[in-house]
Protein backbone atom coordinates (compact mmCIF):
# COMPACT_ATOMS: atom_id res chain seq x y z
CA UNK A 1 0.00 0.00 0.00
CA UNK A 2 1.53 3.27 -1.18
CA UNK A 3 0.08 5.18 1.75
CA UNK A 4 1.87 2.92 4.26
CA UNK A 5 5.14 3.17 2.34
CA UNK A 6 4.94 6.96 2.39
CA UNK A 7 4.28 6.90 6.15
CA UNK A 8 7.31 4.65 6.74
CA UNK A 9 9.47 6.96 4.65
CA UNK A 10 8.28 9.99 6.61
CA UNK A 11 9.01 8.23 9.91
CA UNK A 12 12.52 7.35 8.77
CA UNK A 13 13.13 10.94 7.73
CA UNK A 14 11.82 12.36 11.01
CA UNK A 15 13.97 9.99 13.07
CA UNK A 16 17.04 11.10 11.12
CA UNK A 17 16.24 14.81 11.12
CA UNK A 18 15.21 14.99 14.80
CA UNK A 19 17.31 12.45 16.75
CA UNK A 20 17.60 12.27 20.55
CA UNK A 21 20.46 14.77 20.38
CA UNK A 22 18.44 17.49 18.62
CA UNK A 23 18.34 20.66 20.76
CA UNK A 24 14.69 21.45 20.06
CA UNK A 25 12.62 18.44 18.93
CA UNK A 26 13.54 14.81 19.59
CA UNK A 27 11.78 11.76 18.15
CA UNK A 28 11.81 9.26 21.01
CA UNK A 29 9.96 6.45 19.23
CA UNK A 30 7.97 6.08 16.04
CA UNK A 31 5.92 3.30 14.44
CA UNK A 32 3.10 3.22 11.92
CA UNK A 33 0.69 3.33 14.89
CA UNK A 34 2.21 5.90 17.22
CA UNK A 35 4.87 8.60 17.45
CA UNK A 36 6.37 10.00 20.65
CA UNK A 37 8.53 13.11 20.63
CA UNK A 38 10.01 15.56 23.11
CA UNK A 39 9.96 19.34 22.72
CA UNK A 40 12.73 21.18 24.57
CA UNK A 41 12.36 24.82 25.55
CA UNK A 42 15.87 26.05 24.84
CA UNK A 43 15.40 29.14 27.01
CA UNK A 44 14.23 27.41 30.19
CA UNK A 45 15.30 23.82 29.55
CA UNK A 46 11.79 22.50 30.22
CA UNK A 47 10.83 19.35 28.35
CA UNK A 48 7.40 18.34 27.07
CA UNK A 49 6.67 14.79 25.89
CA UNK A 50 4.08 14.71 23.11
CA UNK A 51 2.31 11.70 21.60
CA UNK A 52 0.53 11.13 18.29
CA UNK A 53 -1.73 8.15 17.65
CA UNK A 54 -2.18 7.22 13.99
CA UNK A 55 -5.71 5.87 13.60
CA UNK A 56 -7.20 3.62 10.92
CA UNK A 57 -8.70 6.68 9.18
CA UNK A 58 -5.22 8.14 8.52
CA UNK A 59 -4.43 9.98 6.27
CA UNK A 60 -8.02 11.06 5.54
CA UNK A 61 -7.93 12.38 9.13
CA UNK A 62 -4.86 13.62 11.03
CA UNK A 63 -3.18 11.75 13.87
CA UNK A 64 -4.61 12.25 17.37
CA UNK A 65 -2.14 14.35 19.36
CA UNK A 66 -1.97 14.63 23.14
CA UNK A 67 0.42 15.46 25.96
CA UNK A 68 0.46 15.25 29.73
CA UNK A 69 1.87 18.78 29.83
CA UNK A 70 -0.49 21.38 31.28
CA UNK A 71 1.23 24.21 29.45
CA UNK A 72 -1.42 26.11 27.47
CA UNK A 73 1.06 26.74 24.65
CA UNK A 74 1.43 23.00 24.14
CA UNK A 75 -2.34 22.46 24.29
CA UNK A 76 -3.02 25.26 21.81
CA UNK A 77 -0.42 23.93 19.38
CA UNK A 78 -1.91 20.44 19.50
CA UNK A 79 -5.42 21.77 18.92
CA UNK A 80 -4.25 23.33 15.64
CA UNK A 81 -3.13 19.91 14.38
CA UNK A 82 -6.67 18.53 14.62
CA UNK A 83 -8.02 21.10 12.13
CA UNK A 84 -5.90 20.13 9.11
CA UNK A 85 -6.94 18.41 5.89
CA UNK A 86 -5.43 16.88 2.75
CA UNK A 87 -1.65 16.55 2.68
CA UNK A 88 -1.37 18.46 5.96
CA UNK A 89 -2.81 15.35 7.65
CA UNK A 90 0.40 13.46 6.84
CA UNK A 91 2.74 12.84 9.75
CA UNK A 92 5.66 14.78 8.26
CA UNK A 93 3.51 17.87 7.69
CA UNK A 94 1.96 17.47 11.14
CA UNK A 95 5.35 17.41 12.90
CA UNK A 96 6.55 20.43 10.95
CA UNK A 97 3.33 22.30 11.74
CA UNK A 98 3.70 21.37 15.41
CA UNK A 99 7.26 22.69 15.43
CA UNK A 100 6.22 25.94 13.74
CA UNK A 101 3.42 26.48 16.27
CA UNK A 102 5.67 25.77 19.24
CA UNK A 103 8.53 27.94 17.99
CA UNK A 104 6.07 30.77 17.43
CA UNK A 105 4.50 30.33 20.87
CA UNK A 106 7.85 30.24 22.69
CA UNK A 107 9.49 32.86 20.42
CA UNK A 108 12.18 30.48 19.24
CA UNK A 109 13.91 30.41 15.83
CA UNK A 110 12.89 27.62 13.49
CA UNK A 111 15.52 24.89 13.14
CA UNK A 112 16.98 24.37 9.63
CA UNK A 113 15.45 20.86 9.50
CA UNK A 114 12.01 22.44 9.11
CA UNK A 115 12.82 23.22 5.47
CA UNK A 116 14.14 19.76 4.56
CA UNK A 117 12.22 17.14 2.59
CA UNK A 118 12.82 13.36 2.61
CA UNK A 119 14.41 13.41 -0.85
CA UNK A 120 16.78 16.30 0.04
CA UNK A 121 17.88 15.08 3.46
CA UNK A 122 21.14 13.14 3.68
CA UNK A 123 22.44 12.35 7.20
CA UNK A 124 26.19 12.69 7.59
CA UNK A 125 27.92 9.33 7.35
CA UNK A 126 31.41 10.41 8.38
CA UNK A 127 32.95 8.38 5.55
CA UNK A 128 36.18 9.69 3.93
CA UNK A 129 35.96 11.58 0.67
CA UNK A 130 37.30 10.18 -2.60
CA UNK A 131 39.51 11.91 -5.13
CA UNK A 132 40.49 11.71 -8.79
CA UNK A 133 38.68 9.26 -11.04
CA UNK A 134 36.81 7.76 -8.11
CA UNK A 135 35.21 11.11 -7.37
CA UNK A 136 34.06 11.47 -10.97
CA UNK A 137 32.63 7.97 -10.90
CA UNK A 138 30.86 8.71 -7.63
CA UNK A 139 29.45 11.93 -9.04
CA UNK A 140 28.07 10.09 -12.04
CA UNK A 141 26.54 7.43 -9.79
CA UNK A 142 25.11 10.10 -7.50
CA UNK A 143 23.54 11.87 -10.48
CA UNK A 144 21.95 8.61 -11.60
CA UNK A 145 20.74 7.89 -8.08
CA UNK A 146 19.30 11.38 -7.76
CA UNK A 147 17.43 10.98 -11.04
CA UNK A 148 16.01 7.66 -9.85
CA UNK A 149 15.12 9.16 -6.47
CA UNK A 150 13.44 12.11 -8.16
CA UNK A 151 11.38 9.74 -10.28
CA UNK A 152 10.41 7.74 -7.21
CA UNK A 153 9.54 10.89 -5.29
CA UNK A 154 7.38 12.15 -8.14
CA UNK A 155 5.52 8.85 -8.22
CA UNK A 156 5.03 8.89 -4.45
CA UNK A 157 3.95 12.54 -4.47
CA UNK A 158 1.37 11.64 -7.09
CA UNK A 159 0.22 8.65 -5.06
CA UNK A 160 -0.37 10.57 -1.84
CA UNK A 161 -3.35 12.64 -3.03
CA UNK A 162 -4.77 9.63 -4.85
CA UNK A 163 -4.72 7.60 -1.64
CA UNK A 164 -6.41 10.40 0.23
CA UNK A 165 -8.99 10.91 -2.50
CA UNK A 166 -9.79 7.20 -2.64
CA UNK A 167 -10.08 6.93 1.14
CA UNK A 168 -12.29 10.01 1.40
CA UNK A 169 -14.43 8.87 -1.54
CA UNK A 170 -14.89 5.40 -0.03
CA UNK A 171 -15.81 6.84 3.36
CA UNK A 172 -18.25 9.27 1.72
CA UNK A 173 -19.97 6.41 -0.12
CA UNK A 174 -20.27 4.47 3.12
CA UNK A 175 -21.63 7.46 4.99
CA UNK A 176 -24.33 7.97 2.35
CA UNK A 177 -25.80 4.62 3.45
CA UNK A 178 -26.21 5.84 7.05
CA UNK A 179 -28.99 7.90 8.60
CA UNK A 180 -28.13 11.35 9.92
CA UNK A 181 -28.66 10.32 13.56
CA UNK A 182 -26.21 7.43 13.16
CA UNK A 183 -23.61 9.69 11.57
CA UNK A 184 -24.00 12.04 14.52
CA UNK A 185 -23.26 9.18 16.93
CA UNK A 186 -20.03 8.38 15.05
CA UNK A 187 -19.01 12.03 14.92
CA UNK A 188 -19.58 12.39 18.67
CA UNK A 189 -17.37 9.36 19.33
CA UNK A 190 -14.63 10.84 17.16
CA UNK A 191 -14.94 14.28 18.79
CA UNK A 192 -14.86 12.78 22.30
CA UNK A 193 -11.77 10.78 21.39
CA UNK A 194 -9.89 13.90 20.27
CA UNK A 195 -11.09 15.92 23.27
CA UNK A 196 -9.96 13.27 25.76
CA UNK A 197 -6.52 12.99 24.21
CA UNK A 198 -6.02 16.74 24.14
CA UNK A 199 -7.02 16.92 27.81
CA UNK A 200 -5.00 13.85 28.75
CA UNK A 201 -8.06 12.13 30.26
CA UNK A 202 -8.10 9.00 28.11
CA UNK A 203 -9.98 6.05 29.59
CA UNK A 204 -9.43 3.61 26.72
CA UNK A 205 -7.17 3.01 23.73
CA UNK A 206 -7.44 4.64 20.31
CA UNK A 207 -7.68 1.19 18.74
CA UNK A 208 -10.70 0.33 20.92
CA UNK A 209 -12.56 3.47 19.84
CA UNK A 210 -11.68 2.88 16.19
CA UNK A 211 -12.92 -0.70 16.49
CA UNK A 212 -16.17 0.48 18.08
CA UNK A 213 -16.76 3.01 15.30
CA UNK A 214 -16.07 0.38 12.61
CA UNK A 215 -18.46 -2.10 14.24
CA UNK A 216 -21.16 0.56 14.56
CA UNK A 217 -20.77 1.48 10.88
CA UNK A 218 -21.16 -2.17 9.90
CA UNK A 219 -24.24 -2.51 12.12
CA UNK A 220 -25.87 0.67 10.83
CA UNK A 221 -25.36 -0.50 7.22
CA UNK A 222 -26.60 -4.06 7.79
CA UNK A 223 -29.98 -5.05 6.25
CA UNK A 224 -31.07 -6.66 9.54
CA UNK A 225 -30.64 -3.41 11.45
CA UNK A 226 -32.33 -1.36 8.74
CA UNK A 227 -35.29 -3.76 8.69
CA UNK A 228 -35.74 -3.32 12.45
CA UNK A 229 -34.74 -6.87 13.38
CA UNK A 230 -32.75 -5.42 16.30
CA UNK A 231 -31.79 -2.08 17.80
CA UNK A 232 -28.58 -0.66 19.22
CA UNK A 233 -28.32 1.76 22.12
CA UNK A 234 -25.17 3.55 23.28
CA UNK A 235 -24.82 3.94 27.04
CA UNK A 236 -22.80 7.08 27.81
CA UNK A 237 -22.68 6.44 31.55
Amino acid sequence: MACLNVLKKEIKFLEGAFPNSHPLLQILSATVDELTCKFVESTSGRRHVIHANITETYPSSPPVWFSESEDSKITNALSVLSTTSGLDNHLLHQVKLLLRELCSAYTLPLPPEIHLQPHTYEPSSGSPSHSGDNMEDDDEEDDEDEEEDDDDDEEEEEEIPLDIEEAVSKKARQDEELHTEHLQVLERLKANQRRDYLKGTVSGSVQATDRLMKELRDIYRSPSFKSGAYEVYKNDK
